[in-house]
């Protein structure tokens, strides 16, 4: 028994040294493991961010790896956001209506835009999404009325549910070989969509 009892507490004990909340100039981070960090929020009235690829804590680096769930969520400060290569995916609405986000500069190595993960920032203009995303949630841009341009790379393999539902100002989508799947809705509302161009795939 004693010695279930001190495996236990070695357990809990390793899950602690990898579950740390911490903040370092006014951006907030969790540890995903001994090395890297989640960014799961901000001070309020950050009106800039540039998301550095590594940050210092306790003597220790750590590697951003992923903006996390609801990061940002209705962050009505916020006018532009710099996300590093480091960063494999941007979690859910993660950036959720952030209206007076008008610029994002999304980083080489995000595999993965979660669902609602820029929904209603109806400031942004146009996207550029990189070449390692093989997937746009549900309504990751749903919502962004001023969203004038999308380029959508080769990688990407499927389009969410509502991923552009009520893009009002988006004129033309191209749409690569790489996908196979587009989800329902996908460009719902879009109503001065007037180019469309799907793949032989």
């Amino acid at each position: 028994m004693k010695q279930i009892c001190i495996i236990l507490l070695a357990i809990l004990c390793a899950a602690n040294t990898y579950a740390r909340v911490f903040t370092v100039s006014q951006l907030t981070y969790k540890t995903l493991s001994a090395n890297e960090v989640e960014l799961i929020g901000g001070e309020e009235d950050l009106k800039s961010i540039h998301i550095k690829p590594t940050v210092i804590y306790d003597d220790r680096i750590f590697r951003v790896i992923r903006i996390g769930e609801r990061a940002f969520w209705k962050n009505h400060s916020l006018t532009f956001i710099t996300i590093p290569n480091t960063v494999t995916e941007i979690g859910e609405s993660a950036f959720y209506f952030c209206y007076n986000l008008t610029s994002i500069t999304i980083g080489n190595n995000v595999k993965k835009i979660g669902d609602s993960a820029f929904a209603s920032c109806e400031s942004l203009t146009s996207v550029t999404i990189p070449n390692s995303v093989t997937e746009i949630g549900d309504f990751a841009f749903a919502g962004c009325s001023k969203l004038a341009s999308i380029t959508i790379p080769d990688s990407v393999m499927s389009i969410g549910d509502h991923a552009f539902a009520s893009c009002e100002n988006l004129t033309s989508v191209t749409i690569p070989n790489s996908i196979t799947k587009i989800e329902r809705g996908a460009f719902d509302g879009c109503s001065k969509l007037n180019s469309i161009t799907i793949p032989n795939s």
